[in-house]
């Protein structure tokens, strides 16, 4: 790798590598808008999304009892904990495929995410 930065040596170009691999990540976060999915009546609202990889989406408990969102893959996995009524937490998309998002305390709560690039 040295041969294309012959002035910086080995060390200094996975530095710049690295940073600009931090770049891109960061510009990858900050391009979509996060996402409301609304809990209510027992249901996600909608209850599918297509994303692009990076996008947050915000779970709203418009209800007036506690939910939950997690989603469990081998590629992908979160977990926003109880949200309380009137509450709201987020989980971060940030691998492509295509997800079952489920609320652990209301078994018929599901959201279809598909996540892309």
């Amino acid at each position: 790798m040295s041969q294309y930065f012959p002035r910086f040596g080995y060390y200094r170009a996975l530095l710049v590598v690295a940073l600009c691999g931090l770049v891109a990540g960061a510009a990858l976060a900050l391009a979509a808008e996060p996402v409301e999915v609304r809990q209510a009546g027992r249901h996600f609202a909608p209850d599918r999304l297509k994303l692009t990889r990076g996008t947050a989406v915000d779970f709203i408990n418009d209800e007036d009892v506690v939910h939950h969102a997690f989603v469990t893959t081998a590629a992908f996995s979160a977990d926003t904990g109880d949200i309380s009524p009137g509450e709201s937490k987020r989980i971060v998309f940030d691998r492509t495929g295509r997800f079952d998002v489920r609320c652990a305390i209301h078994p018929q709560m599901a959201l279809a995410v598909e996540v892309t690039e």
